[in-house]
């Protein structure tokens, strides 16, 4: 892009009269390098952050004869979205042409069906059923009875909410066209917009945290996520003040008719509550295999991710209605995009768990690796595992057999990746805010070394030798993700799969996940006898009866 002081923008040639180019997507331009002919970055499908890397850019006519844009550096995980031509006729008429294309990608795609687990109530929904759950699949509480929660009543309207969070509070408006974020916009920008009946675009508002407002003050989560929630736990109480510490707790997300939001991880994988207020949302969501993280990394890097459905490239896509007095809880990890039928308020909120802490630890790194910026990262997570080993390693050293018995084996894993992820962080490098997060580096090297000793020491006596020499390595490393199914014991490396269900066919697909559950049935006997067989070899060793025999 080449242009001077005096050369400034005047019109775009793709503007038709009715442009409405008082919107804010309109406020970027570029400049041909070729023909020096100015244009809105929306009309030719470029988002703001995209501009910036821009090298070289040559609009549509000049392509042919000099070749496509050139960028600086490596793709970003969205601004390198592709986009198509904007449709002035749909987007007059409230359906950018480009967004189109999603529901079409959607509409397209066959989904598994809604098999996941619907509660009639909460009451069954305590921290110890989600101890005990062997598996991680995602589950729905039909009605709040039981989940000990209070929402606002399903009639309210955005301007209530406005007017009890501040109409002056700022919010972050996702454009659905773009899938990036549009600032300068107030909560009463937001509450005329979503009442007004000619919407020119598609938007969506998913990241106002409203703990501390007035909104945030008449609304309690569910109990079990205060219970579960490693915040809870081991946040120190007195130092909850002010933005000092994580507060992800309460988000009201507010969307209108045909917005979406494209396939995506929460930040470090965190586990979600979403509790539909009024409206609809339909997810489509991802086990966290690991083939399925792989390929949802190199999918968010590519540029085919505009012209592509994540779907497409996994085995397993399921398809959730969640509405409104529905709870839809989403374990840590699973790949998840989200679409809005009609006009919703949803209240949210993301938490941790100790059972799997190796996911969320997997996911921290994935970010850090990705250069994820600090604002879409769980905030304040390494502060947070110091005072989680602080008080582990204390409540360890005074641990008795029988207490230790009553932790899982998947807690068990989440204190020792703890460990070992501090361990790492300990070495270093880090900078300044990292050091200031880890204090008393004495103190947590020895916090660090009473879990590893203690905890490692517990969760052999879980396993086999062979089997925990195999496993300590992967907690170690801390990047583990998987799918748990029912009928597999907690812990196992082991990763279950079920075939794709063709709803035409249904009788085929549970004889094939018959099948597919005897295969796994006779895998697991196998390795029992295995074990059997070399406990029996040890203690004739140890008898004299095969001595030699190595």
């Amino acid at each position: 892009m080449s242009s001077s002081e005096s050369d400034e923008p005047q019109e775009c040639p793709l503007c038709p009269e009715d442009a409405p180019v008082e919107l804010p997507a309109y406020e970027t331009w570029l400049q041909c390098d070729v023909c020096e002919e100015w244009y809105h970055g929306v009309c030719v499908g470029i988002s703001a952050s995209e501009c910036e890397r821009i090298d070289k850019f040559h609009c549509k006519k000049c392509m042919g004869k000099h070749g496509p844009s050139s960028y600086k550096g490596p793709a970003l995980r969205r601004s390198s979205r592709q986009h198509s031509q904007v449709d002035y006729t749909m987007l007059n008429e409230g359906q950018p042409a480009t967004f189109n294309q999603y529901l079409l990608r959607i509409d397209s795609h066959e989904f598994l069906e809604d098999e996941f687990e619907h509660l009639d109530s909460g009451h069954a929904v305590t921290a110890e059923w989600i101890r005990s759950r062997d598996t991680n699949d995602p589950f729905v509480v039909d009605a709040p009875d039981g989940l000990d929660m209070e929402m606002p009543d399903g009639s309210i309207t955005v301007p209530q909410i406005a007017d009890a969070v501040g109409r002056d509070t700022a919010v972050s408006v996702m454009d659905v066209l773009t899938q990036e974020e549009l600032s300068g916009w107030t909560m009463d920008d937001w509450a005329q917009y979503f009442e007004a009946k000619d919407r020119r675009r598609v938007l969506n508002v998913i990241s106002l945290e409203i703990t501390n407002t007035p909104l945030g003050q008449t609304i309690r989560r569910p109990r079990v996520v205060d219970e579960v929630d490693l915040v809870e736990r081991y946040w120190p109480a007195a130092k909850r003040k002010g933005d000092q510490y994580p507060r992800v707790k309460t988000y009201c997300l507010m969307s209108v008719q045909n917005a979406y939001t494209d396939f995506h991880v929460d930040f470090s994988a965190t586990w979600v509550y979403y509790h539909v207020v009024r409206g609809e949302k339909v997810f489509y969501m991802a086990p966290p295999t690991p083939s399925n993280m792989r390929k949802f990394e190199s999918w968010s890097k590519s540029p085919e991710q505009a012209v592509s459905l994540f779907a497409d490239s996994v085995r397993q896509c399921f398809e959730v209605h969640v509405r409104a007095g529905q709870t839809l809880f989403i374990p840590a990890g699973w790949i998840h995009a989200v679409f809005t039928p009609v006009d919703s308020v949803v209240i949210g909120g993301n938490f941790l768990m100790l059972q799997t802490l190796n996911t969320h630890v997997g996911s921290y790194k994935l970010e850090a690796r990705t250069r994820v910026p600090a604002r879409y990262r769980f905030p304040f997570f390494l502060k947070l595992c110091r005072y989680m080993a602080e008080l582990l390693a204390r409540k360890w050293r005074k641990l008795d057999h029988k207490a230790k018995a009553k932790w899982t084996v998947s807690e068990l894993e989440g204190a020792f990746v703890l460990a070992g992820f501090l361990e790492d962080r300990i070495r270093g490098p880090n900078d300044p805010d990292d050091l200031r997060a880890l204090g008393d580096m004495q103190a947590l090297t020895t916090h660090v070394g009473t879990l590893l000793e203690l905890v490692g020491a517990e969760l052999g006596t879980r396993m086999s030798p062979e089997e925990w020499a195999n496993r300590e390595p992967l907690l170690r490393e801390g990047c583990h993700f998987r799918w748990i199914r029912p009928g597999m014991r907690q812990g196992s490396a082991l990763l279950a799969t079920r075939p794709r269900r063709n709803r035409a066919y249904g009788h085929a697909a549970a004889g094939a996940r018959k099948r597919s559950g005897a295969r796994l049935n006779k895998l697991r006997e196998r390795e029992r006898r295995d074990r059997q067989r070399q406990r029996q070899r040890q203690q004739q060793r140890q008898r004299g009866q095969l001595c030699g025999v190595g």
